[in-house]
């Protein structure tokens, strides 16, 4: 028994975002292995990812159970989704697993970006409901269709659907090229990996004549210049709203993460 008492906490960090290797950092360097080990969960989206200080996996869990099988295997006694808000599915499962094996659970997310004077955005639900808001919407010049040149800015998931909307023209930067980057023909593909400046993002907008802007509401300052940017230069956005996530234990600060992370840990 006080064997027992004197084990560590496992946390695990569904990672892969700048909070998650913040949190990561921020918890190995104030517990020592004897209070806590840290393990963080990358998803292996990127080809070459930003290693989290403490431990380390990298992979799909394979679904809800593969995540129940390694959080039982693994003797995971604190679950932190620390995942892009954009990430639905592993945000569900991790959600309901934790409520099955009645594990302390928290929901780390930074706060959406809001809307400011001068902002000119279209808010949609979906990606596909962007994808139709360029199909229902094209631009009228001297009694002609004309092309909107858009840059599309919402990670690797989604694209296929923008093949759709043929009186465009798209410029399409993601952190590694896509799959489809290979076929789209009529698609330039930049890769980019943020923090991104308001002055590299007026120069982007402008050199590619660009008249939209789509995106999702990621939040955070890594990526938030090409808001200002179309702010700017008066640039419409469309803006993807984030998923609807049913978790009570949500945080966007983190303090707030680790102060809690610290109370489980006394307890």
């Amino acid at each position: 028994l006080e064997r027992l008492k004197t084990m560590p906490e496992k946390l695990l960090i569904l990672g892969g975002t700048r909070e998650a290797y913040e949190l990561a950092e921020c918890l190995v360097s104030e517990f020592s292995s004897e209070q806590l080990i840290v393990i963080s969960s990358l998803a292996g989206a990127t080809v070459k990812p930003k290693i989290p200080a403490g431990e380390v996996r990298i992979g799909s869990f394979g679904g809800l159970s593969g995540l129940r099988n390694y959080l039982v295997r693994e003797k995971i006694s604190m679950l932190v989704n620390a995942t892009h808000p954009y990430a639905s599915q592993i945000s569900k499962n991790a959600l309901a697993v934790a409520k099955e094996l009645r594990l302390p659970y928290l929901r780390l997310t930074r706060p959406p970006w809001v809307k400011l004077p001068g902002d000119h955005w279209i808010e949609v639900p979906d990606m596909e409901a962007a994808a139709n808001y360029l199909i229902d919407h094209k631009t009228v010049s001297q009694n002609q269709l004309s092309k909107h040149s858009v840059f599309l800015s919402i990670g690797n998931r989604g694209l296929n659907l923008f093949r759709e909307c043929k009186n465009n023209r798209f410029l399409v930067r993601t952190v590694d090229l896509p799959d489809v980057s290979s076929s789209w023909t009529k698609a330039t593909f930049l890769e980019g990996r943020g923090p991104f400046t308001l002055e590299n993002e007026l120069a982007l907008l402008r050199q590619n004549a660009i008249t939209i802007l789509i995106t999702r509401n990621s939040g955070g300052g890594s990526t938030y210049a090409k808001i200002e940017a179309a702010r700017e230069l008066r640039i419409p956005v469309v803006m993807v709203a984030r998923p609807v996530t049913s978790s009570s234990e949500i945080c966007q600060s983190l303090d707030d993460t680790t102060n809690w992370i610290s109370k489980k840990i006394m307890l």
